[in-house]
């Protein structure tokens, strides 16, 4: 038989990965460059062509996943100027189809790692649950009765939009949106907001965890801060789905535990005590793979086209 190759894309802010698999995701190469997405769509699309090409060699892919932030509409393939990705409006599946002569299929990253969490991590034998990217940026992937949750246009989980206090740090086009408070770029321009004397404006959040862990009072501030509203926000998704697990993303793993800490103590004063008890808060288990399970799991379904 002809052995099936996957190519995975997961497309973020700051990192792109290219993962080439085949169709029980044994992964047999990898490639990791920066996004640079100040630079544009173009430059960018022709180095993960490039790179892509390099990969690949002579293979020729049966299908090809894309994991990437929206807003987007999934069914065209069509990304809409995410904050994080200010390319403006791009058919991506367009144009890696007319590349690759293959199925191309896009997915919001949100919802592709709900997918691969919950087939094959902390979310296994959840009937309902939330993933949140909580990466550069931050969205939601639904997943109710066993089903991602799309909304009637595509736009179901754009939860970083949300605006969760009436001041605070400009993300996702409006000032204390979710998204500005808890997300890799939004905890940055959140140390800035507070302490402008102490973070300057190109401060990252990498920077701000270091200095947490060694004990530094401001990041220490700047982090609790945003973990009160990672717990508020948690609390509302709570209220609203009553799901079975809300799983993080991997900016929980890089954080200092008392970041949680403080979300979880948050959402036991905040939750309705009925939800609350039968929803577990917890971090993802494939760590550093899940971007690339996800990519994958949508270039499976563009191979077999199905649907989840």
């Amino acid at each position: 038989m002809k052995e099936i190759f996957l190519l995975g894309l997961d497309i973020g802010g700051t990192k792109t990965s290219i993962v080439l698999a085949n169709e029980d995701f044994k992964i047999f190469k990898k490639f990791v460059f920066d996004t640079k997405p100040e630079e544009g769509f173009e430059e960018f699309f022709k180095r993960l062509i490039d790179f892509s090409r390099k990969m690949l060699e002579n293979i020729s892919p049966q299908a090809i996943g894309v994991s990437i932030g929206g807003p987007l509409d999934a069914e065209m393939g069509i990304i809409f100027n995410p904050p994080h990705l200010p390319w403006g409006k791009v058919n991506l599946k367009k144009s890696l189809e007319d590349v690759f002569k293959c199925p191309v299929r896009i997915e919001h990253d949100a919802k592709a790692c709900a997918l691969a969490e919950w087939k094959f991590g902390a979310g296994r034998g959840c009937k309902n649950m939330i993933f949140l990217t909580l990466g550069t940026g931050l969205g939601a992937g639904i997943i109710i009765d066993g089903k991602i949750y799309r909304g009637s246009t595509g736009l179901a989980g754009e939860v970083g939009h949300i605006r969760i206090a009436e001041k605070g740090p400009v993300v996702y086009g409006k000032a204390g949106s979710w998204e500005a408070f808890c997300s890799g770029k939004g905890i940055a321009k959140l140390a800035h907001f507070m302490f402008p004397e102490v973070f300057g404006e190109n401060v990252t959040t990498k920077e701000i965890s270091e200095k947490a862990f060694k004990g530094d009072e401001h990041a220490i501030r700047v982090l609790k801060e945003s973990g009160k509203y990672l717990g508020l926000g948690i609390s509302i998704l709570i209220d609203i789905f009553n799901p079975d697990a809300v799983v993080l993303g991997n900016l929980s793993w890089r954080l200092p535990r008392f970041w949680l800490d403080r979300a979880l103590e948050v959402i036991e004063k905040e939750a309705l005590e009925n939800s609350r008890k039968v929803c577990r808060i917890v971090r993802n288990e494939l760590k550093d793979e899940l971007g690339d399970i996800a990519a994958l799991i949508v270039a499976e379904s563009a191979w077999k086209k199905v649907k989840y």
